[in-house]
């Protein structure tokens, strides 16, 4: 009688595995997220650069106070704004870092899940190799039997 092969838990490791998938999905969002905040954070400071250098120009050139002054302002609003997505930044990489963790424990719980399904199947092959050879045992000594049984008369 062949024993039913054990593993029952394949929905189990579809879920597991779906729910690592959306992980991973979840993880590269944010990581999607933390790089256009860089990009931002780079164009910022770029144009922050850009009115600096404007501000000095006009300054040599020709001193009107209320257009440096313009520029210095503007260069100010956009040092505020790197600052606020300085911390943008900070708190995307915090989720970043919590998002590869629940990733990285997902990962665990499927890889846990395959290595059971792996022992079951590697017990389910022993059980029927091990019937296997004893049904061969057990018609070799029935054909011994039998070619003794014919030589004998």
């Amino acid at each position: 009688m062949a024993v039913a092969k054990p593993f029952r838990y394949d929905t189990l490791l579809r879920v597991r595995q779906r729910q690592e998938d959306l992980k991973s999905m979840a993880l590269a969002e944010m990581r999607r997220a933390v790089h256009f905040a860089e990009q931002q954070r780079a164009e910022i400071v770029e144009q922050q650069l850009a009115a600096l250098t404007t501000a000095g120009e006009l300054a040599r050139r020709q001193f009107d106070a209320g257009e440096v002054r313009r520029y210095f302002s503007y260069e100010r609003h956009l040092a505020r704004l790197a600052v606020e997505k300085d911390a943008e930044i900070r708190h995307l990489r915090t989720q970043e870092r919590g998002r590869r963790t629940e990733l990285e424990t997902a990962m665990k719980r499927r890889k846990m899940l395959e290595r059971l399904k792996e022992r079951l199947e590697q017990a389910y092959e022993y059980v029927m190799n091990r019937e296997e050879r004893k049904r061969l045992d057990e018609t070799a000594v029935n054909r011994a039997a039998l070619a003794d049984g014919k030589q004998k008369p």
